[in-house]
């Protein structure tokens, strides 16, 4: 039986809930690299990882995309007023320079890249609404 990962983390409380999850649903699924994280938990190299049999993937991708943890394929952003796809992110220029010292901070340090963008607001450029997702 030949295991995929589906989702690692340097610290594997941040992966149980989502195993529980999963064994919920009747999925067998297994942690990898768990002691070696846990005994040498202040070197931030070690990663835990989630693992379940190749064959439940489909599955556990539709549960993935169900808890957010995984954007569909075919997933855009859009326009709610015109439906246009022709967005663009609208940021001021300290917002700019805070947004390029983040990115260096998060290289630096493994923070995960999708919360530097959490709360951006779009303008678009049909209609010329201003969208925040």
């Amino acid at each position: 039986m030949k295991f995929i990962t589906i989702k690692e983390s340097h610290y594997q409380n941040d992966l149980v809930v989502l195993k529980s999850r999963l064994e919920s649903e009747g999925i067998y699924c297994r942690f990898k690299n768990e002691l070696t994280a846990q005994v040498l938990n202040h070197i931030p190299s070690f990663l835990v990882e989630l693992q379940v049999a190749e064959e439940d993937v489909p599955r556990v991708r539709e549960i993935l995309i169900e808890t957010g943890d995984l954007l569909p394929e075919n997933s855009k952003l859009l326009c709610p007023k015109c439906g246009s796809e022709k967005l663009k992110m609208k940021v001021s220029v300290i917002k700019r320079i805070q947004l390029f010292f983040s990115i260096l901070y998060a290289l630096g340090t493994n923070v995960p890249m999708d919360k530097l963008f959490k709360e951006a607001k779009y303008f678009c450029k049909d209609c010329g609404a201003e969208v925040a997702f």
